[in-house]
């Protein structure tokens, strides 16, 4: 009996010590912010669970840290009590499957120049890079923003004299990438998968050539602590740069060329104006000049931007081909206008040329304000219209053979057959969304930002808009286009006054009514009218001051856009 007695209570005993064991985990492999009584930790669950396969009851980080509730088994994305050993006080334990970043220093960081920090990238299967870095805030709007968007450059050592490459998360090897809070994104999932959207719907013309080239950045989620304090999900970000694109070195001469257009308006980035430039510049008329380093000369942009804006239509049309890369611009067009990228039509975008006799070619970038949001992360409901600059505005009147809008209509009804229909861009956005939502990203989000709500019905905003967009779409790019050089000629239309107060009048040479469509500079649509004769003015009343983009639809379907400057 006593026997018996004796190997129960070993038995019991064995049970409670098994029972009551302590997790430990990697140090590389945690986070604890102590203001926020929040602790993340992307240790494997799945590694922990074998490890530890009996009822947990503590975990062992900087102290040890007891559960409110014993676990049998961890799982990504669940929130757990824990009550600190040393305080006592109440502590949320959260297991991801996402990279966590560690930066840490003693300087505040600035919009230039950067200051040092002690980088730590660790993924979920234990991988890690330790690094020296250069860190600074970066962009114009979301510098505004409390969670800011940021941009590292790796260092050798402390002082920076010297870079060092490395390849983060399976993207390239670089020292340079960007850090994305997706602030303005509801659901923090845009930019990440429209740019790959972007990459799986375009190759750029020369892989043959240059098979590592690659016309899109790639992106990655990752969770990150700024010394001790966590800020939420980030995007490491790979950047547009010559070696991305993989374009000719200067050689003694300008062979590759980059530009990135940072203005959308009404000046070089959309060829609606061409003027005078300094090459001791780097910037100019919205343009800034990233490649070659070695020379800064505007030339062949300027000429480039004369021909589109100045250029006779004789002259544009036959000789466009030559210098765009036709394919492209179909491809950035249909991208442009599926996204409804209201921010992406000179701003925002890269232009560039592989080798010198080569055409140039867009490339997007920050792809966040789409899909029904715009730029500063508000709904706009508009799923109409055409985006567009003075470039696809001339392009879109080419109906010749193997022109644009005969490349357009072909490349649209093959593509939306596959990648732009409603079913496949709303996996890709749920695919990201159940990533993120699995592993407690919003509930950690409404943690780390005050104020910050997820918008779980904004899948379902998004499905009805892009309905009804790829329906718009569809009609338009299949719109049956007749147009000729000689068409645009005659149908050649004169907008006055300009400024203007409360009337417009149009000068033009159709029989048939003009439709008038005025927008603001976020393509928001705001008058509609149409004007029979140069003696039927259009009530502009409601306008306030500041300048708008007219739009005019005469016979034949030919669109001419004007610039309008409203003045009271």
């Amino acid at each position: 009996m006593i026997k018996n007695l004796l190997y129960l209570f070993l038995f019991v005993f064995s049970l409670v010590a098994k029972a009551s064991e302590i997790i430990v985990l990697n140090s590389e492999m945690y986070g604890i912010d102590h203001n926020k009584k929040l602790i993340v930790s992307n240790n494997s669950v799945e590694s922990l669970n074998v490890i530890y396969p009996n009822l947990k009851t503590v975990i062992s980080l900087d102290v040890n840290y007891t559960f409110s509730v014993p676990v049998q088994t961890i799982e990504v994305g669940s929130p757990y009590e824990v009550v600190h050993s040393g305080n006592s006080q109440i502590y949320t334990l959260y297991f991801t499957e996402f990279p966590l970043i560690h930066i840490t220093t003693p300087h505040t960081i600035v919009d230039a120049p950067k200051v040092w920090a002690s980088f730590r990238l660790t993924e979920s299967n234990g991988d890690s890079i330790l690094s020296d870095i250069g860190i600074e805030y970066r962009g114009g709007y979301s510098q505004t923003l409390a969670k800011k968007s940021m941009e590292i450059e790796f260092w050798e050592d402390n002082t920076g004299e010297e870079t060092v490459d490395y390849s983060l998360l399976g993207m390239r090897s670089d020292d340079d990438w960007n850090l994305q809070p997706m602030f303005n994104e509801p659901l923090r999932f845009l930019s990440k998968t429209n740019n790959d959207l972007w990459r799986l719907f375009h190759t750029i013309y020369y892989i043959a050539d240059e098979p590592e080239a690659v016309n899109g950045i790639k992106m990655t989620y990752s969770e990150m602590f700024i010394n001790g304090d966590y800020r939420g999900v980030y995007a490491v970000s790979e950047k547009i740069d010559r070696k991305q694109l993989k374009l000719k070195n200067h050689n003694g001469a300008i062979r590759g060329e980059l530009y990135k257009g940072d203005q959308w308006g009404n000046g070089a980035v959309t060829f609606n104006w061409v003027g005078p430039f300094d090459n001791n510049s780097d910037v100019w008329d919205g343009f800034e000049y990233k490649h070659p380093d070695e020379e800064i000369n505007w030339s062949n942009l300027y000429n480039l931007v004369d021909f589109v804006k100045n250029g006779t239509d004789t002259d544009f049309y036959a000789q466009y081909q030559n210098k765009f890369h036709l394919d492209n611009m179909v491809d950035y067009f249909i991208f442009l206008n599926v996204l409804r990228a209201t921010d992406n039509t000179g701003k925002n975008l890269y232009l560039a040329k592989y080798n010198t006799n080569e055409p140039y070619f867009y490339v997007p970038w920050d792809l966040d304000g789409t899909f029904g949001i715009i730029w500063d992360g508000s709904q706009q409901n508009i799923t109409t219209g055409l985006l567009t600059n003075k470039l696809y505005n001339r392009l879109w009147l080419d109906c010749s053979e193997n022109g644009f809008r005969e490349k357009l209509q072909t490349r649209w009804n093959s593509v939306k057959e596959t990648i732009f229909n409603h079913e496949f861009l709303m996996d890709m956005f749920e695919e990201n969304y159940d990533y993120l939502l699995n592993n407690g990203v919003y509930q950690r989000e409404e943690i780390a930002w005050e104020g910050y709500l997820t918008e779980f019905d904004h899948l379902d905003y998004m499905s009805s808009w892009i309905t009804n967009r790829l329906d718009y779409l569809d009609t338009q790019f299949n719109e049956i286009c007749a147009m000729n050089v000689s068409d645009i000629l005659a149908n050649n239309t004169k907008m006055y006054p300009n400024p203007a107060t409360d009337y417009l009048y149009f000068k033009h040479n159709s029989t048939d009514k003009i439709e008038i469509s005025i927008y603001d500079l976020q393509g928001k649509l705001l008058v509609e009218a149409q004007s029979e004769s140069a003696e039927t003015p259009i009530t502009i009343s409601t306008l306030k001051n500041g300048i708008y983009m007219v739009q005019i639809k005469s016979g034949n379907n030919h669109v001419q856009t004007q610039k309008l400057v409203v003045t009271k």
